[in-house]
């Protein structure tokens, strides 16, 4: 087994990591490394709910949030070091150029929809040790329609207008995502069910990191394949917010990807070295398949095609995780497959020349954005869902880490 300096030996679970060492060189014994670590600032933040108290200390956290840490009275040490990282804008972040840059991906909200479940919430299930914090927190087989959700209040969020500026909610609920993994981090190093030597420290530095590929890289590419592109000016935006969103997550810059060809790496990376898939991995896609997927591609048909739905995810999902994933996780196949290849070939073209016409750009978002609107709220009328992460869910079945258990 190879020894990481200053760490020891890898994680068990790594799979073929002379390979990857040889093939990456300095990336993957960065990304090895990784592995050993959390978020030295947000963990410190929530060591410090020992002596503050959970609910005071989320509290702080929002108020830091909104008015900055130093409205905050009796703001720790650790939530002030915390807010300095998070105030101090990278030289490379343009926020106006994002915003500008972004204010039309809306038009695309039906196609985005079924990307975040098929296509990035799916491809992060193929790793049981990055799953592995999921089944341990116990809410998210029960409960796939509610966690992709609260994923997607997120994303609409930080892809709101102005969303990741300092006074904005996709700023907060970012930071919140950040203090949701360490507190969820330290219950499972504190608990005996974490096999550290197998896994790695909980939600590490590395498959962090490859969040930002199940967020960016693989929704762009899933887009496209469905025909829903989006011009180079906002593929080249959807990088940038990415880059600053993996900032404000606390993803250390040796692992932090800068642009699409370092994501791709990033990807090859962890598909050479990721632990196999077990039982829960599979389970989890069962899950949003059944409780999410399905009905929604429903939602979308008149009830004698209902029988069509499944074949319909089972052959988005082989598109965009590829062949040899989707069998791993047990993704039936379907000779629906080459039909929406066809299909999305095809809207491929019809998009690229509607793009091309005056003011459709501006029609089509201005319709995306209702679209969107109307889909949350019937979402969350659905499936019961009255807040945005979990951290906010109201008390019931297994108790979550990140929820106040006062």
């Amino acid at each position: 087994m190879a020894a990481i300096p200053g760490h020891g030996e890898l994680p068990t679970t790594v799979r073929h990591h002379d390979e990857a060492l040889r093939r990456f060189g300095d990336r993957a014994s960065a990304y090895f490394s990784g592995m050993w670590d959390g978020d030295p600032l947000a963990d410190a933040f929530v060591a410090d709910f020992a002596t503050i108290g959970h609910g005071r200390g989320m509290r702080m956290l929002r108020q830091a949030c909104r008015e900055g840490v130093d409205a905050v009275e009796g703001a720790p040490a650790s939530l002030r070091a915390l807010f300095a990282q998070l105030d101090a804008v990278p030289a490379w972040v343009d926020l106006a150029r994002i915003n500008r840059d972004s204010r039309q991906l809306a038009r695309y909200t039906r196609q985005a929809g079924i990307v975040l479940g098929a296509a990035s919430l799916v491809s992060g299930y193929a790793n049981s040790a990055a799953s592995r914090p999921l089944e341990l927190t116990g809410r998210y087989v029960e409960n796939a329609g509610m966690r992709t959700i609260e994923v997607g209040s997120w994303l609409l969020a930080i892809n709101a207008d102005h969303g990741l500026e300092r006074d904005r909610p996709g700023f907060e609920l970012t930071v919140r995502v950040r203090i949701i993994h360490a507190l969820v981090r330290r219950q499972l190093l504190d608990s005996p069910d974490w096999d550290t030597d197998a896994w790695g420290v909980p939600i590490c530095q590395s498959y962090l990191a490859y969040t930002l590929i199940e967020f960016c890289l693989i929704p762009l590419r899933g887009m496209r394949a469905i025909g829903a592109p989006y011009l180079p000016h906002e593929v080249d935006a959807y990088y940038e917010t990415w880059r600053y969103v993996g900032h404000l997550l606390g993803i250390d810059p040796s692992l932090l990807p800068t642009d699409e060809a370092e994501q791709r790496v990033l990807e090859e990376l962890y598909l050479l070295t990721r632990p196999p898939v077990d039982d829960y991995c599979i389970s989890l896609v069962a899950a949003i398949n059944d409780e999410f997927l399905v009905p929604e591609i429903e939602e979308l048909l008149p009830r004698q095609l209902y029988g069509v739905a499944p074949p319909v995810v089972h052959g988005l999902e082989r598109i965009f995780l590829g062949e040899k994933i989707a069998d791993e996780l047990q993704v039936p196949t379907t000779r629906a497959t080459p039909f929406i290849r066809l299909l999305g070939s095809l809207m491929l073209v019809v998009n690229l020349l509607i793009d091309r016409i005056p003011g459709s750009l501006t029609l089509r978002t201005r319709l995306g954005e209702r679209y969107r609107d109307q889909q949350e709220t019937r979402l969350r009328t659905r499936y019961s869902v009255r807040h945005d992460l979990v951290d906010d869910s109201p008390a019931g079945g297994k108790p979550h880490p990140a929820r106040d258990p006062g």
